[in-house]
């Protein structure tokens, strides 16, 4: 019940968020919990989202949808030890780690080495990225996609 509750939570924190039409920035720089690093707030820079390269697309054997309603799909995915997730795309999105591990995480040549924790979480923009899963044991996490149209 309680992690039930923590992922609706942050959809509703997600949703609001992707809602927000001030042009006043909650933050300059939010930190990368797994590197401690400065990662941009500002999504101007990122990649546009691309659909034919969607994260249930590429990697069908791992994933689980859970709805997709109002501009809003949310799917489960699984990764055994070794599984790997190809290039992919999300738009606005929300992660969430239900059961942790250690991944490799690669947003183009960079590739980042992730030890994620169940609980752990982010809200972010547009990206690319792929990933595999390094570690000895499953990894699963909740993934909420956002679908809105952007300013240009």
């Amino acid at each position: 019940m309680l992690k039930l509750f923590t992922i609706l939570m942050i959809l509703i924190f997600a949703v609001t968020a992707c809602n927000d039409q001030s042009n006043t920035p909650v933050a300059d720089e939010v930190a990368d919990s797994s590197k401690n690093q400065p990662v941009s707030a500002d999504t101007t820079t990122m990649p546009v989202y691309d659909a034919a390269t969607d994260g249930m697309l590429v990697a069908p054997g791992i994933t689980r949808k859970l709805g997709d309603t109002l501009g809003i799909k949310m799917y489960e995915v699984t990764a055994k030890p070794g599984d790997s997730i190809p290039l992919h795309s999300h738009p606005d999105h929300t992660f969430y780690v239900i059961d942790g591990g250690k991944a490799a995480i690669y947003f183009g040549n960079d590739r980042q080495e992730w030890e994620l924790k169940p609980g752990m979480g982010f809200v972010n923009g547009p990206v690319k990225d792929a990933a595999k899963n390094i570690g000895k044991t499953n990894i699963k996490f909740l993934v909420v996609d956002i679908y809105r149209p952007r300013n240009k």
